[in-house]
């Protein structure tokens, strides 16, 4: 079963920081899971869409430019990263999934996508995942080649049957509702089952028994 560090170490350095991914890395985490949002210009790693929780910034995070971004203190006078740099940290060391937050990521993201593949990064080492099931059709269409994952609460129909339209390689839900019926579901539809968000070395061993791919956790 993966150990997928979310949002990097995330109880150890603060999240989706190049602090927390090295950290993660550290800890012998095969994956790292970062999440992208898109500023006025450009996109930057961040989960939430205002800037209040997690930096020092006020306000949503689409209205400010990348730099204005970058000028802030993230925690611990780390700043907010760029999916390059993540990409560039990672590269060799571990596996990473970009989880698209907020409208219009997929366009943008595109050709970094694009130039990490054709550069050599290994395609079973790059996996984009969304709640938001069209940015995923959207990157498919572009790159037939790219693995991705189809967020979901639940492992209901809609999200088997989206994961078979898009040929994903995983299908992740809360752990609240990963039991074996999810589990199930999943794997007929050729797809792993990741979980979010594991802390507990109990529920972890449940679902490994269950055939867990997967699971995402802050103490990776």
């Amino acid at each position: 079963m993966l150990r997928i560090a979310h949002r990097g170490a995330s109880a150890l350095a603060p999240e989706n920081t190049l602090a927390a991914i090295r950290r993660a890395i550290e800890l012998g985490a095969t994956w790292v899971e970062v999440d992208v949002q898109a500023g006025a210009d450009g996109l930057v790693v961040i989960h939430d869409d205002t800037l209040e929780r997690t930096t020092n910034g006020h306000g949503l995070v689409a209205t400010h430019t990348v730099d204005a971004l970058r000028a802030l203190d993230a925690g611990h006078g780390e700043r907010i990263p760029l999916p390059q740099e993540v990409l560039e940290l990672c590269r060799g060391r571990c596996a990473v999934n970009l989880e698209l937050k907020g409208p219009n990521v997929a366009p943008r993201l595109l050709p970094l996508l694009r130039d990490a593949l054709a550069s050599g990064w290994p395609a079973e080492a790059l996996l984009c995942s969304s709640f938001d099931w069209p940015q995923l059709e959207a990157l498919r269409a572009a790159l037939p080649g790219l693995a991705l994952g189809v967020l979901c609460e639940q492992v209901g129909g809609a999200a088997v049957a989206m994961a078979q339209q898009l040929g994903a390689r995983v299908i992740s839900c809360a752990l609240d509702h990963a039991d074996a019926d999810a589990a199930a579901a999943a794997h007929a539809a050729g797809c792993a089952l990741w979980v979010f968000t594991v802390n507990d070395a109990v529920d972890a061993a449940r679902l490994a028994a269950l055939g867990v791919g997967g699971i995402f956790s802050d103490h990776p």
